[in-house]
């Protein structure tokens, strides 16, 4: 098959790297900046790039801002110019599309497949961002996970998976959760379970915080209550589980770090997105 690898960071340029070395044709567009193999050709045109493609690759995320994701390319193509650049009834496949490309991509008869609303691929993701998270507990603390004291915020599938890897470490972990069917959840597999409402009254005996929700869930006052040793991690995109000025302003030691799989794990995830694509395309051939 012939597959067009377009934008993306190191996680595009190893699944390339795979594809190829699974015997497919593969050609790059807007990853100039990376290392690819000779036989994988750096397009100047997008339209030279998918042309005659049986599947478009973009990343994930597909776009921010309009743009291509495109941090390996010396230029970014607006995300009009890349479905102007795709032909009727032609595969894409990338994540996290804005409804206004998929609603173009649907006017120009694109068949989409987004990433991000597979649950395969997601859960997938979530896993490698969990094991990356605890990475950074550890390679930014001083202390061990065992006996330490933990809040994770939200019980999504990276909240849930985090809890439960930090928990089999020994750590004592405190999941916070909106939902009181998530939080009695969290209770049922030995986790202390709390609503945000109550976080302040815990905040003094914490070591580290994770934050999952994309929401202002960690107030001004907890951060605060906070021991001034204590490490807060942001996993969640803007604007975040909490005020980052103030968290640094107050001494606290805080990290931002969405996005894990790319920078933590980039092989993994290239690994993840090449069994992911070859589960779609075996789809669409049913």
């Amino acid at each position: 098959m012939r597959y067009a690898v377009v934008g993306g960071d190191r996680r595009s340029a190893l699944l390339a790297r795979l594809l190829l070395r699974q015997g497919h044709r593969v050609h790059s567009f807007a990853l100039e900046k990376a290392e690819l193999p000779a036989e994988i050709p750096r397009d100047l045109s997008l339209h030279a790039c998918v042309y005659g493609a049986d599947c478009v690759l973009l990343p994930t995320p597909a776009e921010k801002g309009g743009l291509l994701y495109a941090p390996l390319g010396l230029s970014a193509a607006g995300m009009d110019e890349v479905v102007g650049a795709l032909w009727p009834g032609g595969l894409v496949i990338g994540g996290r599309f804005s409804p206004r490309t998929a609603e173009l991509a649907q006017r120009a008869g694109l068949r989409i497949e987004d990433l991000m609303r597979r649950p395969d691929y997601v859960l997938g993701n979530a896993a490698i961002t969990a094991e990356g998270a605890i990475g950074l507990l550890l390679r930014e603390s001083e202390r061990t996970l065992l006996h330490s004291r933990c809040l994770v915020t939200g019980w999504g599938r990276v909240g849930r998976l985090l809890a439960l890897r930090l928990r089999a470490l020994g750590a004592e972990v405190t999941a916070a959760a909106r939902k009181a069917a998530d939080r009695a959840e969290a209770e049922a597999i030995g986790l202390r379970a709390l609503d945000y409402g109550a976080l302040e009254g815990v905040a003094g005996e914490l070591d580290f915080v994770v934050n999952t929700v994309p929401a202002r869930v960690l107030s001004d006052a907890l951060l605060c209550c906070l021991p001034g040793e204590a490490l807060v991690l942001e996993l969640a995109s803007p604007p975040g589980g909490f005020d980052p000025v103030l968290a640094k302003n107050i001494g606290l030691r805080a990290l931002a770090a969405p996005g894990l799989p790319g920078t933590s794990a980039p092989m993994a995830a290239a690994e993840l997105l090449l069994r992911t694509v070859e589960r779609v395309m075996a789809e669409q051939e049913e």
